[in-house]
């Protein structure tokens, strides 16, 4: 059952977002679906999920514990009740179906190159939305569905640049498209740097012409991301001081900008972070005026209320597009610590041990933390809406199978786990 669980989950990411039912006020969706029948999977299998628990599972069940509790003081018991069984699905549901699906190196393998292919097949229709300035993938979806599911406004120049209309392929943003096509980009470039062969860099390709039809600063900043981070998996095990003494200094940095620093530390970096300085104006007016909300209600914060804006900024519209930050307003900065150090635990006690790692193995570890730690980035500077929060805590579970595949304890050579697709690429 999980296995078909798994593969329904990776279809239910590329369907389009005009395919969905209303009961009440609740969107079904595909893939809503498929996590609501994992979260009963794994009720279940309670006794595995335990067996395989670790720091991680505590922190996301703090964080549902919280956001109930958020809902409740904000709304009412039966919104809390809804909206946390929404929530607890994109997280728990998409983290515990990427930890007792991929177990193994071999699943994560075979998880990632469907997800590209995938990818890869959209590059074309993407280029054609973004030149014939035709979003040719929602029309078709509004005919058969008559929802017309996605902003106007991607519609109108605002979504223009030069010549060139922002493709949104399947999803409800382009920011989205380009961030899923950046997460998937360390695996494909990993991989073809160890097979060399045409498919593998025909994926690449794909994946880069996914990223620059969106013509969104998401996907640049992931691989700037990416490419740092590529250092700190190098030498993290033999320059840890380094690392560590290097974070503290940049931590002292961003107080002192905080505290000297009108537009503050975060002001600052989102302004620069952004192709266009309209957007990244936006985003520090975002930051400027939800902390007022938040100083308010940092304990709880105020779920689905709205934040506070001046009468004159109605203008602004009601978005957050700072994942990190929309979670913080909306249910406290205790949810905010329990999440992020979630999300940094998973990386780090896998960056630990990844010079353990067999070499047919290390690869894709390096990969998932090049990906999982561009995406924790990023998240300062862009919202996990519609089927991106799912694929954060799918991420965030995919790589709980590494601490099994350690060097000498438990040599990859007497284990089976690899030998289906490792045979193939013995010259490697």
């Amino acid at each position: 059952m999980l296995r078909i669980l798994a593969v329904l989950f990776v279809m239910s990411i590329f369907i389009p977002v005009e395919f969905y039912v209303m009961a009440g006020t609740v969107r079904i969706e595909t893939y809503r679906v498929v996590l609501a029948l994992t979260m009963v999977y794994a009720f279940f299998n309670f006794r595995t999920v335990l067996k395989r628990a670790d720091l991680t599972d505590v922190l996301l069940l703090g964080l549902i514990i919280i956001a109930f509790a958020s809902f409740w003081y904000n709304h009412s018991l039966q919104k809390a009740i809804e909206s946390t069984g929404l929530y607890s699905l994109e997280t728990l549901g998409a983290f515990y179906l990427a930890k007792l699906f991929i177990s193994t190196p071999e699943r994560f393998y075979k998880i990632n190159q469907a997800f590209i292919w995938i990818l890869v097949a959209l590059a074309v229709p993407a280029i054609y939305e973004a030149i014939s300035h035709h979003r040719i993938l929602h029309e078709w979806a509004e005919r058969l569905t008559g929802h017309l599911s996605i902003d106007y406004r991607l519609y109108t120049n605002d979504y223009v640049r030069g010549s060139i209309m922002r493709a949104t392929s399947i999803f409800a943003h382009p920011i989205l498209y380009g961030t899923l096509a950046a997460l998937f980009f360390p695996f494909a470039i990993l991989l073809f740097w160890r097979q060399q062969k045409l498919r593998q860099f025909a994926a690449i390709l794909g994946l880069s012409i996914s990223m620059l039809t969106t013509l969104s600063s998401a996907p640049l900043l992931s691989l700037i991301f990416q490419g740092f981070t590529v250092l700190l998996v190098k030498f993290w095990h033999t320059a840890r001081r380094f690392w560590v003494a290097l974070f503290f200094s940049g931590l002292a940095g961003a107080m002192l900008i905080q505290a000297l620093s009108n537009r503050g530390f975060f002001g600052i970096l989102i302004s620069y972070l952004t192709f266009n300085p309209n957007t990244g104006y936006f985003r520090m007016l975002q930051w400027e005026y939800s902390m007022d909300d938040i100083q308010d209600h940092p304990i709880l914060g105020i779920a689905h209320n709205d934040w506070t804006r001046p009468y004159w900024k109605d203008w602004m519209g009601d978005s957050i597009d700072s994942f990190w930050l929309l979670v913080t307003l909306q249910h406290g900065i205790f949810a905010f610590a329990l999440l992020l150090t979630a999300c940094l635990y998973a990386i780090f006690s896998v960056l630990s041990q990844v010079h353990r790692q067999h070499e047919s193995v290390k690869w894709m570890v390096t990969a998932w933390i090049l990906s999982f730690m561009s995406l924790i980035l990023i998240g300062f500077t862009v919202d996990y809406f519609d089927k991106l929060q799912p694929m954060f805590f799918f991420t965030l579970g995919a790589m709980s199978w590494a601490k099994y595949y350690l060097m000498p304890e438990t040599p990859i050579a007497n284990s089976g786990a690899l030998s289906t697709w490792e045979q193939g690429n013995k010259q490697t």
